[in-house]
Parts: structure tokens; sequence; C-alpha cells
């Protein structure tokens, strides 16, 4: 009797490790995007800038490609900005710049920059590249796809990389929300964040319950099998 019950124990373990193994495969986190693209419109919807943002070690790259002849000319401030909402004709929606380290604005000033402050575009031009220092589109609390999303913010005027908040840049001009590659606003203009956590917990509760019953009863079949070839 107790070399059966070691059988059917022995059995049941190897179905709850197959169980156990898929469900393990199945909870792996979701990769963190690989790039980010924006699409920056003035108040009227038309395109002032496409951006691609792509992570770097340290910061995110922010890429521009400006249309010739360009909407803009002369130099303007432009910004990672907190929220990720791009409602005209102000883009107040948009929040403040990205600060996640609670830096001094400016990439001038003592104590900066802040993460979302990026050099001044200086126009004509068709292609403008900064980087986005400590920034990522990894998880954390430098991520772009934070709760609120973010969005890249053009200003009527040249930042002066120093004044609170935004370098007396004026109003804003152009928003775009940055979202991860291959995917689009929702609703509203806001990004929800990419690589926030969910309820996976909540999901993989009651799969687990039901792998490990079924490993259980896998190894019990196959016990079961086994002894009745025996007799």
């Amino acid at each position: 009797m107790l070399r059966v019950a070691l059988r059917f124990a022995i059995a049941c373990a190897v179905g709850t490790f197959f169980a156990c193994s898929s469900l393990a495969a199945l909870a792996q986190p979701t990769p963190a995007p690989v790039g980010a693209v924006a699409e920056i419109k003035d108040a009227s919807g038309r395109t002032i800038a496409t951006a691609e943002l792509k992570e770097d070690t340290g910061k995110v790259t922010v890429a521009l490609v400006l249309p010739s002849p360009s909407p803009l000319t002369g130099k303007h401030g432009i910004h990672v900005m907190d929220v990720g909402r791009c409602e005209p004709p102000d883009f107040s929606s948009a929040g403040g710049i990205f600060n996640p380290y609670g830096k001094k604005h400016g990439l001038l000033a003592t104590g900066g920059p802040m993460a979302g402050d990026l050099p001044n575009l200086a126009l004509p031009l068709q292609r403008y590249n900064a980087p986005a220092l400590g920034a990522t589109l990894g998880t954390g609390q430098a991520s772009l796809f934070g709760g609120r999303g973010t969005s890249l913010v053009i200003f009527a005027n040249e930042d002066d990389g120093l004044t609170d908040p935004d370098g007396n840049a004026g109003p804003r001009v152009a928003c775009g929300v940055i979202t991860a590659s291959g995917q689009l606003p929702s609703a509203g203009g806001q990004q929800p964040g990419a690589t926030q956590p969910g309820n996976a917990g909540t999901t993989l509760g009651p799969a687990l319950i039901i792998l490990v019953l079924g490993g259980v009863l896998i190894g019990g079949g196959l016990f079961l099998r086994r002894s009745r070839r025996q007799t």
C-alpha cells in the first residue's frame, strides 16, 4: 500500500511540475517598447514635426523630422511634458516638464536639467536629434510610459535655459502624445502607461489553481493507467 501511495504522489508531482512550468511561461512580463513615436501638431491640426524616440544608455534619444518648408522659423523651446494629452488651443493639458528626479529647469541651471529639458529648435532645419537625459522607455520613475503618459511640446519662443518653469519660452504652439511604436493615442489624446503593472496576480490566481488541479488529475490518470496495465 505504501508503494502504491508513493507512486501516486510521484505521478501527481510530475503533473504539477509541468503545469507550473506552463504557468511560469505565461506569467513572463511584457518586454519594454523598443521605440516610441509622436506626431506634433499645432492648434489647427497641422503637422509641425514627427518624432521618433529610442532607448539609449542613460537617456532617450529624441529625433525630429520637420517638413520643408517648415511652418515655424527661428528658435523654439521644446520639452517632454509629464502628461500624454494634447488638447488645443493652448496644450496646457500636457502638464509641466517631465521631471521625475526633482531637478531644476534648464540645461544651464545649477541642479538641472529636468529629464524633459531638450535643446532649442533652431529653424529652418529638417532633422533634430537630442537626448532626454535620465529618461527611459522601460519601467521605473523616469519611464515615458508612466501612468499619465508623456508628450512633446514646442513653444513659441526659445528657452533661456535657466528660468523656471519653462525658460520664458512663451505659449505652447504644438504638441504630440508620445506612444509606443505601432500604437495610436486613445480617445482624448492620452496614452496609457504601456508598461505599467496590471492585475496579473488577480488573473493568474485562478489559473494557478486550475493548472495545479489539472496536474494532479493528469498525474492521477497516468498512475491509474499504469496500475491497470500491471493488473
